[in-house]
């Protein structure tokens, strides 16, 4: 029986939307002043424009907590859609003073896990969500959260119990998506495709992003399982139900790319500058390709990374880890980033991204924790 209490089904949209992996786009490290007014920066996505422009919440009111929670959820959907890191510095300053408060309704706290998470900040997610639960068990969107975090970091165990609330809490899809992933997590990716497929066939109150994340994860449990046609399918239907999504878009191309498909890619990809995600993508079958653009690309996408490091951000290792080992053909510059990107991320690409730098760099003995995790259950996949 759904249990969610009204406005529940909102919040868990908003989070499931979130949730899918965000990407961070371009930020200068030093400041530049423009030499006349006229020169233009920077170009807002228009939700984010629309929304900086917003009247701001008032804070002299008894809502005033849910105001700023309402602006802050609004900026963290706009950089899940927008693919823009600048929208989590918006969310937190929407928030004001509830930034800080102690105590705070479950549903700040909820919100600051959410722009902690975007910041790897995953310890200190996780003391804010398990505060929000002890006020509100029955908060659908913290449990999944709380799920989407020890899936990053590889605890399996805490996501299968924090899926397992959700499915009492939330719409059976959403539950099915937490789990499947899950189990794909755990080596039993046979049976998460099974539930996952079963979930999608069952009709649902769900919005079409939410929808478009399930197809996403069935379509990457399909390609680690070596179903490379179906994988396609999946992830394509996602797209179709959110067109332009960034994470959707980036798996598609990885699938296209490990299929041998580099001039798809660029074709799939179109403009990628937006996301240093869709960019890495490009670069890498640009270089496949031969493309004229290669080096531009390359050239691009390593001044993104530099000021990534001149900022003291190490929140995208996997992605650069990726960019030195198959654009720059540093492979132990690759194999350091990849090592420390396993150090707080163990997820399946993690994994091979781990076992791929080691390979390239002729150190057997640094693939062993990748396969050390790989082999927890027979089952699971190998790259």
């Amino acid at each position: 029986m759904n249990r969610v209490r009204p406005g529940k089904r909102l919040i868990v949209a908003a989070t499931i939307a979130a949730t899918m992996f965000c990407f961070a786009a371009r930020a200068r490290a030093a400041a530049h002043v423009p030499a006349r007014d006229d020169i233009v920066l920077a170009t807002l996505p228009p939700l984010l424009l629309a929304m900086r422009t917003a009247p701001a919440p008032q804070a002299d009111t008894a809502r005033a907590w849910r105001d700023a929670v309402a602006a802050a959820r609004g900026y963290i959907e706009a950089g899940r859609s927008s693919s823009d890191p600048r929208a989590y510095g918006y969310a937190q300053a929407a928030l004001g003073p509830w930034w800080s408060a102690d105590p705070a309704p479950p549903e700040v706290l909820v919100t600051r896990a959410r722009i902690l998470q975007f910041r790897h900040e995953f310890a200190a997610a996780l003391t804010q969500l398990e505060a929000a639960l002890r006020a509100d068990p029955f908060a659908a969107d913290a449990w999944l959260l709380t799920a989407s975090i020890a899936q990053t970091q590889g605890h399996a165990q805490a996501a299968r119990s924090a899926c397992l609330n959700l499915l009492r809490l939330a719409d059976g899809l959403v539950g099915a998506t937490c789990s499947a992933a899950n189990a794909a997590l755990e080596g039993r990716g046979e049976q998460g495709q099974a539930l996952l497929e079963r979930a999608l066939n069952v009709p649902s109150a769900v919005t079409p992003a939410q929808r478009a994340w399930a197809w996403t994860v069935l379509g990457e449990i399909r390609a680690q399982r070596g179903a490379a046609a179906p994988a396609e399918a999946a992830l394509r239907e996602a797209l179709r139900l959110s067109p332009g999504e960034v994470y959707p878009l980036a798996a598609l191309a990885d699938l296209l790319l490990d299929g041998g498909r580099a001039g798809e890619v660029r074709a799939l990809l179109g403009d990628a500058t937006r996301a240093d995600a869709l960019l890495l993508r490009a670069a890498i079958a640009a270089k496949r390709s031969g493309d004229a653009d290669a080096a531009q690309l390359r050239t691009m996408l390593g001044e993104r990374f530099a000021e990534t490091r001149a900022r003291d951000d190490a929140t995208h290792l996997r992605e650069e880890a990726r960019f030195a080992l198959e654009v720059d053909g540093d492979a132990a510059r690759a194999l350091e980033l990849a090592q420390r990107n396993f150090a707080t991320q163990k997820e399946y690409a993690d994994a091979r991204l781990l076992l791929a730098a080691a390979q390239a760099a002729g150190d057997a003995s640094a693939a062993q924790p990748a396969l050390a995790w790989l082999r927890r259950d027979t089952a699971k996949p190998t790259p």
